[in-house]
């Protein structure tokens, strides 16, 4: 069993979903998903499978902001890997973290080890 977080990805292109899901799981870290609808993600999030999570913003249609705003509402860190900036989300989220697509393998690890990092402090505080 793994130490590392468990990480939820939300993708709607399955190319990314995969690579993105395949980085992460050689880097050694539990993966749930990936999914590619917010219903999806929420189902996930809901079961309590989720310790952070990476999300598209723009899925098929609809936008991963209700998932985005649960996992806020809770503490769970997450960060945004999309084309999308900071400006282009509501207020609440404009503080989050943006991963600018399309993400390295070095950008998604770092993010990882910022909302790890995130989620280690909300631990002992």
């Amino acid at each position: 069993m793994s130490d590392r977080p468990s990480i939820l990805v939300v993708e709607d292109e399955w190319l990314i979903a995969e690579d993105v899901a395949s980085r992460l799981r050689v880097a050694g870290y539990p993966v749930v998903g990936p999914v590619s609808s917010v219903a999806a993600a929420l189902r996930l999030v809901e079961a309590d499978k989720v310790d952070m999570a990476l999300l598209d913003i723009q899925l098929n249609g609809e936008t991963s902001l209700p998932v985005a705003r649960i996992l806020l509402d809770r503490g769970t860190p997450f960060a945004f890997v999309t084309g999308f900036g900071n400006r282009d989300v509501p207020a609440p989220f404009r503080n989050c973290k943006f991963v600018s697509k399309p993400a390295s393998e070095a950008a998604i690890l770092a993010a990882v080890a910022d909302l790890t990092s995130l989620r280690e402090t909300k631990k002992t505080t």
